[in-house]
């Protein structure tokens, strides 16, 4: 879905968080133009080894910029600005999420968009008892080439809004190489879709289109994420 939008646009697209580059090198392989902005190292590196990859012509279509997406200037306007798959939820404080979308509206050209998705709160798995672990899976993990065993732990804070999370892989097969256990922690500050509407109309945009997945269908309440079309709102 995003991919299609960037393939729209006129001109090279500004994606905020291109972390790996998930969405942007299978935007510029089909020929889009983006410019990739992230606060990590280690990400842009993992997306410039996936750039490498590309056949050559295609490049120099994917710019990569370490950058903070509260505090990035670059002197020129795009046509589309994006922030894909939950990246938005890191910005765990309304000061932080003013920042962002201050610098968003400033690099906006006349008509242009802005397109993000957060997860849509689900109360019943948020309010589930903190740091109780909860079985998962067991999976063939492709790097580490053993099969493993999921399970998360997670603690919601309703007062911040933001949901610590534990993801534990235990090893389940003899391996002489794959570590026998390690742990990713992740936190979202969550947005309720009247309090979002509400943050971008204070901060100088109208929504478009509102969607509750991407196959553009609607907003309510079973749907798993909220999908944002943005413009500037009038002066």
């Amino acid at each position: 879905w995003y991919v299609e939008r960037y393939l729209e646009a006129e001109g090279p697209v500004l994606e905020l968080a291109v972390g790996g580059g998930r969405v942007a090198l299978r935007a510029a392989r089909k020929g889009a133009q983006v410019v990739g902005l992230d606060v990590t190292h280690g990400m842009l590196v993992e997306a410039d080894k996936r750039r490498a990859k590309l056949p050559k012509a295609k490049r120099k279509h994917l710019k990569l910029l370490r950058g903070d997406m509260r505090a990035f200037a670059f002197g020129r306007r795009f046509d589309l600005i994006t922030c894909p798959f939950n990246a938005f939820m890191h910005m765990y404080t309304r000061e932080d999420a003013e920042a962002c979308l201050a610098r968003i509206r400033e690099h906006l050209a006349p008509g242009g968009r802005f397109i993000f998705d957060v997860a849509m709160p689900d109360l019943e798995y948020l309010n589930r008892p903190a740091f109780k672990r909860f079985p998962g899976i067991r999976f063939h993990h492709p790097t580490h080439d053993c099969d493993y065993i999921y399970s998360e732990q997670s603690a919601w804070d309703p007062v911040t809004q933001i949901n610590q999370m534990w993801f534990h892989y235990d090893r389940s097969a003899p391996s002489e190489t794959a570590p026998a256990y390690f742990c990713i922690q992740l936190s979202h500050r969550y947005f309720f879709p009247m309090e979002l509407e509400a943050l971008l109309h204070h901060s100088g945009f109208a929504i478009e289109a509102r969607y509750g997945d991407f196959e553009e269908g609607p907003l309510d309440k079973d749907s798993d994420s909220q999908v944002l079309v943005c413009r500037a709102s009038d002066p």
